[in-house]
């Protein structure tokens, strides 16, 4: 196989030696988008791409939005630093077309707000799954590796800094774990994401459902919780 930087500096010497010293691009490039962009206008090219994302979810064929009543997609806060992902969407969640409704949104708004986050100014929300699957049941392994690319390119549109992982479902497809959360909570991980350079902190929490069936996990879960909270501290975090 040709050496690639030999081949290169030599098309560059060939191309200097004809005079010429500079090259137009089709498209110009965005070096620094971060700067160059005012928080509206942020905003603006995240929403479209959450769109474009939408689209092309809605439009796969997938038999669970055939018996689902709304597409559950996300909530929250869109520049966030902070990504919530959680299992499916259960009775409420696809009642009203959003994630962490009902008993379990409110036992999730009362974990996160404990350690000052919120999904209305700091925190963003979204599930492996964006439909809810009949009668409430476990997605199958073929459902979350159908959904899982989608769910990987959603985290490259927010960009978090911390991942939170509710649940069973969430932490073992996106972590490729093999044990359960019982044996991975409060570990923290670095997630690759494939379409992202740099890796993301990420651990795993109890799901807000379990801890309203298994009040007794309640205390390792807040534990779980007071580590994200020094994680968000020693990664200067604005909350």
């Amino acid at each position: 196989m040709p050496n690639i930087r030999k081949c290169s500096l030599a098309v560059l010497n060939y191309y200097k030696s004809l005079g010429i010293e500079s090259h137009i691009q089709n498209k110009p490039r965005v070096r620094f988008e971060d700067y160059f962009y005012t928080k509206n206008q942020k905003k603006l090219l995240l929403e479209d791409k959450l769109k474009e994302l939408k689209k092309k979810i809605i439009n796969l064929d997938c038999k669970l939005k055939l018996k689902a009543k709304n597409f559950v997609f996300y909530d929250g806060f869109l520049r966030s630093d902070i990504m919530i992902i959680g299992e499916a969407p259960g009775y409420e969640e696809d009642k009203l077309g959003k994630p962490f409704v009902g008993a379990a949104g409110k036992k999730l708004d009362q974990m996160i707000n404990a350690i000052g986050l919120d999904r209305k100014n700091n925190t963003y929300i979204t599930n492996i799954i964006p439909w809810r699957p009949p009668n409430n049941r476990t997605p199958t392994d073929n459902e979350i590796n159908f959904f899982l690319p989608y769910v990987e390119e959603h985290i490259s549109i927010i960009k978090p800094k911390i991942l939170l992982l509710f649940g069973n479902v969430a932490s073992k497809s996106l972590l490729k774990l093999k044990d359960g959360i019982t044996k991975n909570h409060g570990k923290w991980f670095n997630y690759k994401n494939p379409f992202l350079k740099k890796k993301i902190f990420t651990t795993c929490i109890f799901h807000p459902s379990y801890l309203l069936r298994s009040p007794n996990k309640k205390k390792i879960a807040w534990e779980n919780l007071k580590k994200v909270k020094e994680k968000i501290k020693s990664l200067q975090i604005k909350t």
